[in-house]
């Protein structure tokens, strides 16, 4: 019988200790790929805003200015919904922004 290959990424990353970091590294490509969706009316938001880590239920946002952390705040009970939607669980408690250039 054939098994996925991906059934087995979980187990590894805990047999060599890097589960937190999979999982941080998920958390930001998930946001990366809702980028569009959340912000549809700006195409080319992911140049402006875009994931610089996650650690501890918090998810950290980088932004090239204070209107875009704006955005992103008026936005963060729906950027926590979808990504704890995405993931299945209630895996993002908080969300920040850091001002940084692209």
């Amino acid at each position: 019988m054939f098994t996925p290959f991906q059934a087995y990424i979980k187990k590894a990353a805990a047999h060599y200790g890097i589960s937190k970091e999979l999982q941080a590294a998920k958390v930001c490509n998930d946001f990366r790929t809702l980028i569009p969706e959340l912000f549809a009316k700006t195409p080319q938001a992911n140049q402006y805003i875009w994931p610089a880590h996650f650690k501890n239920g918090s998810l950290v946002i980088n932004v090239v200015s204070s209107a875009w952390a704006q955005e992103v705040i008026m936005r963060k009970e729906k950027i926590i919904l979808e990504m704890n939607a995405k993931a299945g669980k209630k895996i993002i408690r908080n969300l920040y922004t850091q001002l940084r250039q692209a």
